[in-house]
């Protein structure tokens, strides 16, 4: 074995080899939502909405379908330098999609594409920016207009966290901010890609730090847009590789928490991906292995429950997305060091 070889190079084709077959026209298949977090009975966008009219008696408003969450996150975790071209071409056509989600004439993503009844939202901009730059795509003028609009999310004075939506956006939520710790670690990371770091410090990111740092104290659960504990601790271990002041709280949670046995191969490979961020890595090889055993013979991971609505038990996931993270889980990269 070469020293660039590791020993799950064969599931990471397979893996790959599944994307790449699963490309269509807009690029990869948006995540299904489904009335459970480990997302037994998939629904269309139209079934889901009527679900939650019957069980909940409210109209969404939309189909909760056409997402474009999980194309930002395959841009962010895919390897810019890989040697596949399968690979190369998944990029391009990632790139491709996520532009569909941008606000028009401003530097924001939406989750959802514009005309749904919902605004541009921190977390997809957040994801969209770090891909890009992982991708070599973001030049510095976006990096620049992204940390501006980031950081200039609040209206009027305000010395809390850096919400998950834009107040002045179309579809902004009608009864005050929201607020989650995935998201606002997934922005603190963003904040401190070159280019948009000189924008700092700032109150809004130092109240935004110090909202993560406390989440990181309490109990493991998951957020009010995430299902799963191991994804906050992931965007949190993620954020310390280039956040002062975030590595030696990250360390403290995620080595209480390697010995849990995941519930599903998605929690699995976040988990291995805080580890690795956090360079807690003892229990790694098992941990990957353990992930390798759950890849089917398609090439693909199951489906799990990632993101979630807040209000309602609608969750989302996809075999694409999850084979995302287990594909970036089985090839361990050096991260930058931890910032003290």
């Amino acid at each position: 074995m070469s020293a660039d070889e590791t020993p799950w190079d064969d599931a990471v084709g397979r893996g790959l080899g599944f994307l790449h077959r699963a490309l269509g026209p807009d690029g990869l298949p948006s995540a299904r939502p489904g009335a459970d977090p480990e997302l037994r009975r998939p629904l269309t966008g139209a079934d889901a909405r009527h679900h939650l009219l019957a069980t909940h008696g409210e109209d969404i408003g939309f189909d909760p379908d056409d997402e474009g969450f999980s194309a930002m996150w395959g841009l962010a975790l895919l390897r810019p330098d890989g040697r596949r071209t399968e690979e190369r071409e998944l990029i391009a056509a990632l790139a491709r999609q996520v532009e569909r989600y941008r606000e028009p004439e401003l530097a924001r993503y939406r989750f959802f594409p514009p005309g749904r009844p919902l605004p541009a939202d921190t977390d997809s901009t957040a994801v969209v920016l770090s891909g890009l730059a992982r991708q070599g795509l973001a030049p510095p003028e976006l990096v620049n207009e992204v940390a501006r609009e980031l950081l200039d999310t609040q209206i009027g004075p305000d010395d809390g966290p850096i919400p998950a939506y834009w107040e002045d956006s179309d579809g902004t939520p009608a009864h005050g901010r929201r607020y989650d710790a995935v998201s606002a670690a997934n922005v603190l990371f963003a904040l401190h890609l070159p280019g948009a770091a000189h924008r700092l410090p700032h109150p809004a990111a130092e109240a935004t730090l110090r909202y993560v740092v406390e989440h990181l104290k309490g109990p493991r659960t998951g957020t009010r847009y995430y299902v799963a504990p191991e994804a906050f601790l992931h965007a949190a271990a993620r954020a310390a590789t280039v956040v002062p002041g975030l590595a030696e709280p990250v360390r403290r949670a995620v080595g209480h928490v390697t010995t849990r046995t995941a519930d599903t191969p998605l929690a699995l490979a976040l988990l291995v991906l805080a580890g690795e961020h956090a360079g807690d890595t003892e229990e790694l090889p098992e941990l990957r292995r353990r992930l390798a055993d759950t890849q089917r013979a398609d090439g693909s991971w199951p489906a799990g429950g990632y993101f979630r609505t807040a209000r309602l038990p609608l969750y989302f996931g996809s075999p694409h997305l999850t084979t995302l993270f287990a594909v970036r889980a089985l090839r361990p990269e050096t991260p930058p060091h931890p910032q003290p």
